[in-house]
C-alpha cells in the first residue's frame, strides 16, 4: 500500500516542481499528470475508507430507481476511449434491453469500474473485453429472479492455484517489483465485500 501512495505522490511533486520552473509549453501536460495522479490517490483513499465502513457496518445501501441494463452498458462505454487507444474491443451483451429496478448506482459503479479496470490492465492490445448481463430464476433461490453480470477478457488469466486468493485484501498474483499490472490489491477485495 505504501508503494501505491508513494508512486503518484512522487509524480505529483515532480510535476509541481516542473510547473514552477516551466517557461515553455509543457504546463498543460504536467497539469494533466498532476490531475491524473491526484485522482488515483483519491480513488485509493476512497476504497480504503469504503472497506473500513464495510467492516464497521456503516456502509449502507442507497438504492434508487433506474434502468440497470442501460446503466451497465454506460459504465462499460465510459472506458471506450481508453480501450480504443490500446486497440481493445469492448462488447456488451444483454438478454434484456431494459431492466427497470431499484439499485445502488454508486456501489454497482464501484464494482464495475474495479472489474473493468483490472480487465484493461491485463488485456493485451487487440484484445477484447465483454460484459454480459442477464437474469436467472434458480428454483432454490429465495427470490424469483437474480441479476447476473459477467465480465470476461482475452488477457493473461490467473493461474488456477491462485484463483481462490484474488479477493484477499492486498493480494497480488504477481507480487514482484517488476510486475506489469500496478494495483493495490484493494479493488477486488472491495468488489467482493460490496457484492
Amino acid at each position: 500500500i505504501s508503494h501505491e501512495f508513494r508512486t503518484p505522490l512522487t509524480v505529483i511533486l515532480g510535476m509541481v516542481e516542473s510547473l514552477k520552473n516551466d517557461t515553455g509549453g509543457n504546463r498543460e501536460k504536467s497539469a494533466e499528470m498532476v490531475r491524473r495522479n491526484s485522482r488515483q490517490l483519491l480513488n485509493l483513499v476512497n476504497q480504503l475508507l469504503d472497506l473500513s465502513r464495510l467492516e464497521s457496518g456503516k456502509l449502507q445501501l442507497s438504492p434508487s430507481n433506474g434502468d440497470l441494463a442501460t446503466f451497465l452498458q454506460y459504465q462499460l462505454e465510459s472506458f471506450h476511449s481508453y480501450a480504443q487507444a490500446r486497440r481493445i474491443r469492448l462488447h456488451f451483451s444483454s438478454g434484456l434491453p431494459h431492466l427497470p429496478m431499484a439499485f445502488d448506482h454508486d456501489k454497482i459503479q464501484t464494482i464495475l469500474v474495479n472489474l473493468i479496470s483490472n480487465a484493461l490492465k491485463f488485456t493485451p492490445e487487440e484484445g477484447q473485453i465483454s460484459l454480459a448481463f442477464h437474469t436467472i430464476s434458480p428454483s432454490h433461490a429465495p427470490h424469483p429472479e437474480q441479476v447476473v453480470f459477467e465480465l470476461s477478457d482475452t488477457g493473461v488469466g490467473i493461474p488456477a492455484e491462485q484463483l481462490e486468493r484474488i479477493f484477499d485484501r492486498f493480494y497480488q498474483v504477481d507480487d514482484s517489483s517488476t510486475r506489469k499490472g500496478e494495483g493495490s490489491g484493494i479493488g477486488l477485495a472491495l468488489v467482493q465485500e460490496l457484492v
